[in-house]
């Protein structure tokens, strides 16, 4: 019984372990992929912004997105942050990039554009943004530079982070505590405004 008992204990994890794997190189190889083609699509001169999507999963802001679609490209220098934005919130969203959440602005548009990803991935190193970091947002028109104003921390029912601005905005939320083991009961939010 005990023979038994170990082998299946022994599959299980060894299950666990190849599900993981596959998790991370999924993820890292589609985080790849996806920095070569925008770089190579979008770091070409301005009028090649404005050609057609036909073939490519990238969208123009005038375009309404498929959900995961890869919209932008977030940077936040400082914190070495760089991740693809797919359309939605979802949890295949957030599995390959930050998401963004679909009741706000397109990134590039006015008003508050509102980006979430996980804080053990793609967002890990966020808690250490400080007033007055750069936030870079890459969309297929143009990059937009934000300044962040504030951080807070607020509950997963305080919805008034998203609400929409006159003003071009940028609002970053992932789940906090950052060391928090299992689902997060609270939600830490970056408050970023359009610079130039």
């Amino acid at each position: 019984m005990r023979g038994w008992l170990s082998k299946a204990l022994l599959l299980a994890g060894s299950a666990i372990l190849v599900w993981c794997a596959s998790v991370w190189a999924s993820t890292a190889l589609f985080e790849k992929y996806e920095s070569w083609r925008w770089n190579a699509r979008y770091s070409e001169a301005p009028e090649a912004f404005a050609a057609p999507v036909d073939e490519t999963r990238l969208v123009v802001a005038n375009a309404k997105p498929k959900p995961h679609d890869v919209i932008a490209w977030l940077d936040v220098p400082r914190l070495h942050i760089s991740t693809a934005v797919l359309e939605g919130d979802d949890d295949l969203a957030l599995r390959f990039g930050a998401g963004h959440i679909p009741e706000t602005p397109l990134p590039g548009a006015a008003g508050n554009v509102a980006i979430a990803a996980h804080r053990d991935s793609f967002f890990r190193s966020l808690g250490g943004i400080e007033p007055q970091d750069r936030i870079r947002l890459r969309t297929p028109e143009g990059d937009w530079e934000y300044t962040v104003e504030s951080t807070r921390i607020v509950r997963p029912s305080n919805l008034s982070v998203l609400a929409n601005s006159s003003q071009p905005e940028l609002t970053l939320v992932t789940c906090y505590p950052f060391r928090f083991v299992g689902a997060a009961p609270l939600r830490f939010v970056v408050h970023a405004r359009r610079t130039g």
